[in-house]
């Protein structure tokens, strides 16, 4: 991949601070990750996958490595709380104990920020951490591995089901200090398990900084995961994140993504299917305006037959902000009666906005399901004037017809404290839009 010589600081930094992150253990794979982002570089547009989103802004920032630096208060942020959760702050890329309600887990459950796992030695963590979504993966991958400094690592035993949503909310507010940090979220479902866990992602007002996070989840046999991504960060804010799913036979894996904040972001989600039966539903998009970029970049392995993935992306576009879709379906040969498809649909609300769209099918194998679509328009002036005929005034009438075309992607959320809270987030958003 093309080098950057931006990425001399990142180096530079890394040899700052690599005595002082946890799990001295880990210091071979973290120096070893540091050198494959130094080969590897920032992503740039030459590359395929990267195209549409180009980070030299992000590459010339002079960011800084989370240090011991002031708490700001967490009760700013109170209403991105989710109602009933079990939840683990990361304030400035660090865990926040008096922030945090983890409360009482049934037998089963282990749950731990980062920092305080990776200080033991442990044979499974050792054996899974950087596994699922490992540091030659990409340079961003590989910077966070080097980074890494906190997070959670969530794990349910054979046929627990966790009964409340478990929250990770990253908070960012070092007052004038650009930090960079690098969350690792590990999530190991057991077969037979439930879990739903709900990642939230704000900043200070105005603040500028960049979170490069990345989420391994690995879903047993029959086991069913449920991730929802709030992704809500300051204006001035660059968010880079990557999921990586790896399910076993009849696994299931749901995740829902939306976001409205960052100056720039990306959300990357790469699922593989281990084992035939399995099904993975990946919905998601964004709502943007001013000079906004949101990045939805999907990808769904089938290498076995018999399983299922479904890709559903909405995006509204206002002002000259920007939005990508790029969806990737592989099914490889001999994964026969696989059935998947891939929906993206993109609302422009000004001449300026501007929408990027491309979905991907490579197909291997000659007994398979597969479809894909993408459409971008502006409003339905038929429904629009329907609607006003009705007595609506036509800023009502904006407003009903955009809240129903991004309400697609929550088709298949539950009511509840988790659809509320992304409902509070379209709502948030809305407030501005007409």
């Amino acid at each position: 991949m093309p080098q950057n010589e931006n990425t001399a600081s990142m180096i530079e930094s890394f040899d700052q601070v690599k005595d002082t992150l946890p799990g001295a253990w880990l210091l071979d794979t973290r120096s070893n990750a540091i050198r494959s982002f130094e080969a590897q570089g920032y992503p740039t547009p030459r590359t395929e996958e990267w195209k549409y989103t180009n980070l030299n802004r992000l590459a010339r920032e002079g960011f800084h490595p989370a240090s011991d630096i002031g708490s700001p208060d967490v009760s700013d942020w109170s209403d991105l709380r989710v109602n009933g959760a079990s939840r683990i702050v990361i304030l400035n890329g660090r865990y926040d104990a008096a922030a945090s309600d983890i409360g009482e887990m049934p037998d089963g459950i282990s749950i731990a920020p980062l920092s305080d796992a990776m200080e033991d030695i442990a044979p499974d963590l050792e054996g899974q951490l950087a596994q699922i979504a490992p540091f030659d993966g990409g340079g961003l991958v590989a910077l966070n591995t080097a980074f890494m400094r906190d997070g959670v690592i969530l794990k349910l035993a054979d046929g627990v089901q966790i009964a409340r949503p478990v929250q990770v909310l990253h908070l960012v507010d070092a007052g004038g200090v650009a930090l960079a940090v690098h969350p690792r979220t590990l999530v190991v479902a057991g077969d037979n398990s439930t879990a739903t866990i709900v990642e939230t992602f704000a900043g200070g007002v105005d603040t500028a900084y960049w979170t490069n996070a990345v989420t391994e989840i690995k879903v047993g046999r029959n086991a069913s995961v449920s991730h929802v991504k709030r992704q809500a960060e300051s204006v001035r804010a660059y968010h880079t994140a990557l999921t990586q799913v790896r399910l076993d036979c009849d696994a299931r894996y749901r995740s829902i993504a939306l976001a409205t904040g960052a100056a720039l972001s990306r959300n990357e989600t790469r699922v593989a299917f281990d084992g035939s039966g399995a099904e993975a539903s990946l919905a998601g998009g964004a709502l943007l305006r001013g000079r906004q970029h949101a990045d939805n970049t999907t990808e769904a392995d089938h290498t076995v037959p018999y399983t299922n993935s479904k890709q559903v992306f909405r995006n509204v576009l206002d002002d000259g902000s920007h939005s990508v879709f790029q969806g990737s379906v592989i099914v490889r040969q001999g994964a026969q009666k696989t059935d998947s498809s891939q929906s993206n649909r993109n609302l422009l609300l000004s001449a300026g906005a501007q929408a990027y769209s491309k979905p991907e099918l490579q197909i291997f194998a000659d007994d398979v399901k597969c479809a894909h679509g993408a459409t971008t328009g502006d409003l339905n002036k038929d429904a629009l004037f329907y609607l006003q005929s009705r007595g609506i005034t036509t800023s009502q009438a904006t407003l009903l017809l955009i809240e129903a075309f991004i309400a697609e992607i929550f088709d298949e959320l539950p009511e509840g404290p988790v659809g509320d809270h992304l409902a509070d987030a379209v709502s948030a958003w809305m407030e501005g839009a007409v």
